[in-house]
């Protein structure tokens, strides 16, 4: 008979704490207790859970006193199985229930005592470590050269597995934020997406991943298929016959599947000795490549800020930064969703263009800031996962970001982090594109008042004083017929090129008609350069676009309450932050507001000043309404109405031009 190299196992020598806490939780009972057997000697018990100290004392006595029995008469309800190894007996793990009642997972007892007869057969055998150092050197090296969990996986592979006559491999690390055991990608060589699949709580009792990593011992079955304590579905997939599994701390668990031939004790001896190596190895390859990621998002976003700031097309930079946030965070689909406008999508890996479809339109559905996960439902099943947050700029809304992954992993802090940077940067781009537009569309009204004035200036007057001259001409005695009538004939053509240059000066110095997005950025450059004032203009492309439909007069008393409002702000409201923003409301109104945040005070009927009680009137005229609010700690908001389809009510007849009853901005 093989005694054990140590007289006798203490209590807790076989490190049983993890087994017995997990056992009981698995079992439902009130206590755990495991019981050495050696020899000829007295029973020891060498880990109990669960058992008050005047009870443990009593039982140790009575396994010394060898009273059959005695756990019988001392509990309701008593569940044992032997711990034996190639035949014999090593001892016995027992649940105990104070009370009478039924234990949960019955079955599962015989499991924990495998691992704890493993426990006892390795503590039998004599002290033998092999020299390992130049095998996990080599996975070093591999290691180093890993760019990701699969190239990590076919390196464990190269290494580990001649050490089990080229059994395959595969790493389940823990998620202590979900309490998870993820597979990683690459193990045992499937496919992605089935790893991904294999996701299980460290609290499952059927789980043979989560017992393993929760009782720190090692399991090894030789016929898992019909091992209940291993999950079918799981063996069926990975086509598993033997399964080696093998704790790795707190990083996880390690599975040698298939060995050629049947696992032994001195093969769990061996894995247990590159297990803390591997357990390294993993943990700093996570570190590394989450690192690597960081790096690289940090790189995208930089890349975004600088052509921002340089001033480049949105469209031309942000789908392929999308893109590579897609790589970088592993999201199958990173997509920016503007409220006026079509979606920027940056896409990588297999595309599923039904749930891509669900993703975007519950992001253009203003979800607010969301996540949610849906976990894997089968095996082969990776499950997925979103993540949604507003895009603004201020106060503005612009639309949303959304992102979805193929894989029952939730966007970590640093990944949502790094979206929501994404999100602000988009934001900046459609401003400052916008800001663009606003001051070339400006820039080209003002060169085409500058052209008109030369026109006038130059060319008119050029002209008509030629008309002066043939006129001085036609006056003398001197001119014969012939010649007053080449001259008249000159004279007529000159007046008609007058005519057409006059024509040209005021179709270059009038603004289109129906541009108000145009005018109110004429306005507002105008009052920022006359009051040293900085404005922020925010034009929804929509209202833009719809609001070219509005009647000249609506137009023109909407421009006239944006600069009175603006005056104001800038003659009373002290130092401030002033803004104007044209909106189309889901009743089809257009909406100007111009807000500021200074001192100004009111004047009568609530109002800043006289200026805009007659342009309230006027709005009225075209069934609109005018509203001033004042904020409590100081602040103005003047927001003007105006439908659509406007069309001059009946008290329009008072006002025949709407700029009569616009008066001037006050002093």
């Amino acid at each position: 008979m093989i005694t054990l190299v140590a007289p006798a196992l203490g209590r807790g020598q076989a490190g049983f704490d993890g087994l017995t806490v997990a056992a009981r939780r698995t079992l439902g009972s009130d206590a755990i207790v495991i019981v050495f057997e050696p020899g000829v000697r007295p029973p020891v018990v060498v880990a109990a859970e669960g058992l008050a100290a005047p009870e443990l004392a009593e039982l140790e006595q009575a396994l010394a006193e060898r009273r059959p029995g005695y756990l019988e008469r001392e509990f309701e309800g008593v569940l044992s199985s032997s711990v034996a190894l190639a035949g014999e007996r090593l001892g016995a793990i027992y649940a105990l229930k104070r009370r009478a009642g039924v234990f949960e997972n019955e079955h599962l007892i015989m499991t924990f005592a495998a691992q704890v007869a493993t426990a006892f057969g390795l503590r039998r055998r004599p002290d033998t470590h092999e020299d390992r150092t130049e095998r996990l050197d080599a996975l070093d090296q591999l290691l180093l050269s890993a760019h990701s969990f699969e190239d990590l996986s076919a390196a464990l592979a190269t290494a580990i597995g001649p050490l089990f006559d080229g059994a395959k491999m595969a790493v389940m690390v823990s998620d202590s934020q979900r309490n998870v055991l993820q597979m990683i990608p690459g193990s045992f060589g499937a496919h992605p997406d089935v790893a991904a699949s294999h996701q299980v709580s460290i609290f499952d009792p059927h789980s043979n991943s989560a017992r393993t990593f929760t009782t720190g011992q090692p399991y090894f079955s030789n016929v898992s298929e019909t091992d209940a304590s291993i999950r079918r579905e799981y063996v069926e997939v990975f086509q598993i016959h033997r399964l080696l599994s093998i704790p790795l701390g707190q990083v996880g668990v390690l599975h040698i599947a298939n060995k050629p031939t049947d696992y032994t004790l001195e093969d769990v001896e061996r894995a247990l000795q590159v297990a803390p190596r591997i357990a390294s190895i993993v943990e700093l390859a996570t570190t590394l490549f989450r690192l690597r990621r960081q790096q690289a998002i940090d790189g995208i976003l930089s890349s975004v800020a600088v052509a921002v700031a340089s001033g480049s097309n949105g469209k031309d930079f942000l789908t392929p930064a999308l893109s590579e946030l897609c790589v970088a965070t592993e999201a199958s689909l990173v997509a920016i969703v503007p409220d006026d406008a079509p979606p920027m999508l940056g896409r990588d890996g297999p595309r599923d263009e039904e749930r891509e479809r669900l993703v975007l339109e519950e992001a253009g559905g203003y979800p607010g800031m969301r996540a949610y996960v849906v976990g894997p439902q089968k095996a082969g099943d990776p499950g997925w996962a979103a993540f949604y947050l507003p895009v603004y700029l201020g106060r503005q809304r612009m639309g949303t970001l959304a992102a979805y992954r193929l894989r029952g992993e939730p966007f970590a802090q640093a990944e949502r982090s790094a979206l929501a940077r994404m999100a602000n940067l988009a934001a900046l781009a459609r401003a400052t594109e916008r800001y663009q537009q606003q001051r070339a569309e400006l820039a080209r009204l003002q060169e085409r008042q500058r052209i008109a004035d030369d026109l006038h200036d130059d060319v008119a007057q050029i002209l008509f004083a030629a008309q002066l001259t043939l006129d001085a001409l036609l006056q003398r005695e001197s001119v014969d017929d012939e010649a007053a009538a080449a001259i008249v004939r000159a004279r007529g053509q000159l007046i008609r090129a007058d005519t057409t240059i006059r024509t040209v000066i005021h179709r270059l110095s009038s603004p289109p008609a129906a541009d108000i997005a145009t005018r109110l950025a004429s306005v507002v450059s105008s009052v920022e350069e006359e009051f040293s004032l900085a404005i922020r203009l925010a034009v929804a492309e929509d209202a833009a676009a719809r609001a070219r439909n509005l009647r000249r007069p609506v137009s023109d008393t909407l421009v006239k309450v944006a600069r009175e409002a603006l005056v104001n702000a800038a003659k009373h409201a002290g130092p401030c932050r002033v803004s104007v923003a044209l909106e189309v409301s889901r009743r089809d109104r257009v909406v100007l507001t111009v807000a500021d945040d200074g001192r100004g005070t009111p004047g009568p009927d609530g109002l800043p000043h006289h200026g805009l009680l007659s342009l309230r009137r006027a709005v009225r005229d075209h069934d609109g309404s005018l509203r001033v609010t004042h904020a409590p700690g100081g602040g103005t908001r003047v927001t003007a109405s105006v439908p659509l389809g406007s069309t001059p009510s009946a008290s329009a007849g008072r006002l025949a031009d709407p700029t009569v009853a616009a008066s001037r901005p006050s002093a």
